[in-house]
């Protein structure tokens, strides 16, 4: 089996696959990887093979980036497992029919993926996401990988159902155990969120400002039952990443 240390989780945007995705690596000592982390990576990846893209914004719409996702997940470290969101295909199904036993799908109804997109995106929603509901709930329904519906359920209740979906995967392991293993764990994840985030900023036409945007990171004080998120701007979580972790902390959390 190809990529067994995964486990998947995949859903339509909105649906909260990335907050599950990220508290569920924090619980159990995971690895967390993102495709949306990846965007401005792969963009050049792809410009660097010859693909024709605009000049704004990540042209995802313009490529296949599951190939490029496969290659990120082969070149991380084979443990702890990892956890990894993103765009969960038919066409990876078909290709690694044994993914439908290590990957959950999280499902919104139509409504209350687009409220959820519209709190998130109070500057106007981008139309492909709202066009996304159909399609992607139509893949999950000829996938075979179990399905959550998460209309009526808090995060909390949706991370539950995803840990006793994955529970036979997160009880054989391997996962982090020490203080700093997790911590580790934790800051490659912040890394990855503030590569993200600060990509745009630095290319051309880009009115994008890193010391004005607010993005939230994870705590690194790495405790089992931590689940607190910090709100900082770009500039200052690229300052707190340049020393060693834990430096991004909730009040309170110290060494």
């Amino acid at each position: 089996m190809e990529l067994p240390n995964v486990l998947w989780i995949g859903a339509p945007p909105g649906a909260g696959k990335t907050t599950v995705a990220r508290l569920l690596a924090r619980r159990h000592g995971l690895r967390w990887y993102s495709s949306d982390t990846k965007t401005w990576e792969h963009r050049d990846r792809a410009l660097a093979a010859g693909v024709t893209l605009p000049d704004r914004g990540p042209g995802s719409a313009h490529y296949d980036r599951r190939p490029m996702m496969i290659d990120d997940l082969r070149s991380l470290p084979a443990s702890p497992l990892i956890v990894a969101d993103g765009p969960l295909t038919p066409g990876m199904v078909e290709s690694r029919p044994d993914i439908t036993r290590q990957a959950v799908w999280l499902v919104p109804s139509k409504e209350v993926q687009h409220t959820r997109l519209r709190i998130r995106h109070p500057e106007g929603v981008p139309p492909a996401y709202l066009q996304s509901w159909e399609s992607m709930v139509r893949k999950f329904e000829e996938s075979g990988i179990t399905g959550i519906r998460v209309d009526h359920l808090t995060v909390a209740e949706t991370l539950r159902e995803v840990e006793r979906v994955f529970a036979v995967h997160l009880g054989r392991g391997p996962t982090a155990g020490s203080l700093e293993e997790r911590r580790a764990l934790i800051r490659h994840g912040n890394q990855a969120l503030l590569a993200q985030y600060l990509s745009p900023s630095a290319r051309p036409l880009s009115t994008v400002d890193p010391g004005e945007r607010v993005r939230t990171f994870d705590c690194e004080c790495a405790e089992v039952s931590c689940d607190a998120l910090i709100d900082l701007r770009v500039s200052e979580a690229a300052a707190a990443v340049a020393s060693a972790p834990p430096t991004i902390l909730a009040p309170g959390h110290g060494n």
